[in-house]
């Protein structure tokens, strides 16, 4: 719902990257969820001023796109769209703290390495 773990992700992007970032859902909720608000501000990020959006808003041709949620992860497989995917449990299912910090150490840790090869004109670093 592009609520929470894209979120998240696009967030930390932003302070390791200057590569552009968007994050969209199949089905965006309404807001960000409190919960990745609050981890985010525990980790030093401030998803309070972004808002869920419409994957298919927010992908380009060229993009690399990184799906998060499985069910992303099936529907981007179906179009025929490249993508890579990390599989991380939805920590508004559970809507805990811990669920939050875990996901949150999840996407974190991988966007740092992605970043780390990613350049803005597509070439690995």
């Amino acid at each position: 719902h592009n609520s929470a773990r894209s979120q998240l992700a696009a967030d930390v992007w932003r302070t390791r990257s200057a590569v552009p970032v968007a994050s969209g859902g199949t089905r965006p909720a309404a807001r960000i969820n409190p919960g990745a608000v609050a981890v985010a501000r525990r980790h030093g990020l401030r998803l309070g001023r972004v808002h869920p959006a419409l994957a298919d808003r927010v992908i380009n041709p060229c993009d690399l796109v990184v799906s998060v949620c499985d069910s992303a992860h099936e529907r981007l497989e179906e179009s025929g769209r490249e993508h890579l995917h990390w599989s991380v449990p939805d920590p508004v299912r559970t809507g805990t703290d811990e669920a939050f910090e875990d996901a949150y150490r999840s996407v974190a840790g991988r966007v740092v390495r992605l970043a780390e090869s990613v350049t803005r004109d597509g070439d690995a670093a």
